[in-house]
C-alpha cells in the first residue's frame, strides 16, 4: 500500500475503533522496517523449535495425523460451541463432516486446510516470484511470537501473505480459508501495552488466483482496501484492549472474522449499534 492508503487504513481503523469500542485510538507516525531484519533476530534454536510445531506443507513432509490432533484440541478450547463453528465453517469446507464430534470436525477442516495451502503454494506474484518462498516470512508462528525479538511496537502492517499451518491447532475460520491469516494479537513485553496487533493486508490487495477466488473473485479499490484493512485491525484492537473473542455467526460484529476472505460482504454487514461485545 502507498503512504497515502497506509493513512487512510489508520484511519478508518480510528473510525472503527470508536464505533465498536467507544474508544479513540491514536497511531503514532508509520515506519518501515525489513521484514527479513525482524525474523533474522530469531536464534537457530528458536528456529528450530518453530519448525518442530509447523506442518511442512512446502516440502509436503507433514504429519497430518498430528495436526488433525492439534486442531481437535483447539476446536475444544474454543469458547465458541462445537455446533457454532460446524455452522460457520460447514459451507466452505472441502470435506464433509463425517461425524459431528471435535475429532470428526477436526478431519474436514484439516483436508480442507491442506487442499488450499497445496494451491497457494503454487501461486505467483506479479513479478513471476513465488507467492511462498524458502524463507519462513509466512509462518504463522514467526509473527505470533514476534515477543521475542525485541520488537518495540504496538500495531504491525505487513503486506506479507500471512499463512501456514501448526501442530497446535489455529481459529476454524484460519483453517477452511487454507491457514491464510488476516490478523493475529500476540503477547509482547517489550512494546509499550505488552501486547501486538498484527494485520496483513495481502489478502485484501493480492492478486494471485487463489486469493482472489477466496475473495468471491473480487479485485477492490485502494480505498476499499484500505477501508478493509483498517477495519480488520478494529478487530484485532478488540482482542488487544478487550480481550474479546470470535463472535462467530454474529454479523452486525467487527468480532465476527470475515467468512473466507470475502471483505466486501463482511463490511457492509456490520453494525455497531446492534452489536453487543461477548
Amino acid at each position: 500500500m502507498s503512504a497515502e492508503q497506509l493513512q487512510a487504513v489508520l484511519a478508518a481503523a480510528r473510525r472503527g475503533a470508536k464505533e465498536s469500542f467507544g474508544v479513540d485510538v491514536e497511531f503514532t507516525q508509520p515506519e518501515e522496517q525489513s521484514l527479513k531484519a525482524l525474523f533474522d533476530r530469531a536464534t537457530p534454536g528458536e528456529r528450530s523449535d518453530w519448525s518442530d510445531l509447523s506442518y511442512d506443507f512446502k516440502r509436503g513432509k507433514g504429519d497430518r495425523k498430528r495436526l488433525a490432533r492439534g486442531y481437535a484440541a483447539a476446536f475444544r478450547s474454543d469458547e465458541n460451541s462445537l455446533d457454532d463453528q460446524i455452522a460457520f465453517a460447514e459451507p466452505y469446507l472441502l470435506a464433509p463432516v463425517r461425524e459431528k464430534t471435535y475429532d470428526g470436525f477436526a478431519e474436514a477442516v484439516t483436508a480442507t486446510l491442506i487442499a488450499r495451502l497445496d494451491q497457494l503454494k503454487s501461486q505467483k506474484l506479479s513479478d513471476g516470484g513465488e507467492l511462498l518462498d524458502g524463507s519462513p516470512s509466512n509462518e504463522v508462528l514467526y509473527w505470533a511470537l514476534i515477543g521475542k525479538l525485541s520488537f518495540p511496537y504496538d500495531v504491525v502492517i505487513t503486506n506479507q501473505l500471512i499463512a501456514s499451518a501448526e501442530y497446535v491447532g489455529s481459529s476454524v475460520h484460519t483453517a477452511i480459508r487454507g491457514g491464510i491469516t488476516n490478523g493475529i494479537t500476540t503477547g509482547n513485553p517489550f512494546s509499550p501495552r505488552g501486547v501486538t496487533a498484527i494485520v496483513s493486508t495481502y489478502p485484501v490487495t493480492g492478486e494471485d488466483g487463489v486469493t482472489r477466488a477466496l475473495r468471491g473473485g473480487e479485485s477492490y479499490s485502494e480505498a476499499d482496501s484500505a477501508r478493509y484493512a483498517g477495519l480488520l485491525l478494529v478487530h484485532e484492537i478488540g482482542h488487544q484492549l478487550y480481550d474479546l473473542g470470535h463472535a462467530y455467526g454474529k454479523n452486525a460484529c467487527v468480532m465476527n472474522p470475515p467468512a473466507m476472505l470475502r471483505f466486501r460482504e463482511w463490511a457492509e454487514r456490520l453494525s455497531p449499534a446492534d452489536c453487543r461485545p461477548r
